[in-house]
């Protein structure tokens, strides 16, 4: 039956959160730093073929909310779970 107590499993699963966009990319708790370094190594390229007018950026500039690469969410729309930007983030300290 759905939504009956034994369809639950006992031990609660981790979600790996989404969190939000890296220019049009949907990035989750473990991908946000692939996604990252992998826009940071294009933009050399996007640079040389003259698609890009500024410097190319790196993984720390492009998750800077105020260049507008990152779309940030501030609850996880799966499990509800606050996103705690400081913990994702603190790798770049």
């Amino acid at each position: 039956m759905i939504g009956s107590k034994s369809d639950k499993s006992s031990s609660p699963k981790e979600c790996d959160c989404f969190i939000g966009f890296i220019s049009g990319e949907s990035v989750t708790k473990s991908t946000i730093w692939k996604e990252a370094k992998s826009l940071s190594n294009l933009q050399p390229i996007f640079k040389e073929c003259g698609l890009m007018k500024s410097q190319p950026l790196s993984p720390k500039q492009i998750l800077d909310n105020r260049r507008g690469y990152l779309s940030r969410f501030g609850y996880c729309p799966y499990c509800g779970d606050k996103v705690d930007w400081k913990k994702i983030l603190s790798p770049l300290d």
